[in-house]
């Protein structure tokens, strides 16, 4: 039985696609398919399947201070009258850090970042992300950070300049 004419044409169109689509799967970060709910370019926040949290997918791109970034947080209002949004715990947090750091080109500059780059897309990394968690054993007002850079945790005095993720 010969194909009808446009089929051979059709089968190698739905091939090339094919491979189209399964190129863009390969260049994801390393945040597993079915973390998060799904999401398209105009969706501003975002659910982890597996914690249950709400991030905010687009923080502010100015630097806060720890008290800063709690009154930040909780000037947000939530969606639908949901739980009020906050600074994220530094467990919380960590939940964000991809662990296969991809490169990213922001702000006219090749950068490295350590979060998955379509559910968190274009987000600065030249300052750490604050916590609401104290750092133990430190001089008192520090608090942990996580660097977005590198996927590294740290410490730094609350009153430095930090970006804030609001969560819920």
């Amino acid at each position: 039985m010969s194909a009808r004419p446009g089929t051979r044409r059709w089968l190698r169109a739905s091939l090339v696609a094919g491979a189209v689509v399964g190129l863009a799967t390969l260049a994801r970060a390393d945040a597993p398919s079915d973390q998060y709910e799904f999401f398209d370019l105009t969706t501003t926040v975002i659910q982890d399947l597996r914690t249950g949290l709400y991030w905010q997918r687009y923080p502010p791109a100015t630097g806060v201070s720890f008290a800063g970034a709690a009154a930040y947080c909780a000037s947000l209002v939530p969606d639908g009258g949901g739980p009020a949004w906050r600074v994220p715990s530094y467990k919380e947090l960590l939940t964000l850090v991809d662990e296969s750091p991809h490169t990213e080109y922001t702000g006219g500059q090749l950068q490295q970042k350590a979060i998955d780059g379509n559910a968190f897309p274009q987000i600065p990394v030249d300052l750490s992300y604050v916590t609401s968690s104290v750092y133990p054993g430190t001089p008192s007002g520090y608090v942990y950070t996580v660097d977005f850079h590198n996927g590294l945790p740290g410490a730094a005095d609350a009153t430095q300049s930090f970006y804030v993720r609001c969560v819920y």
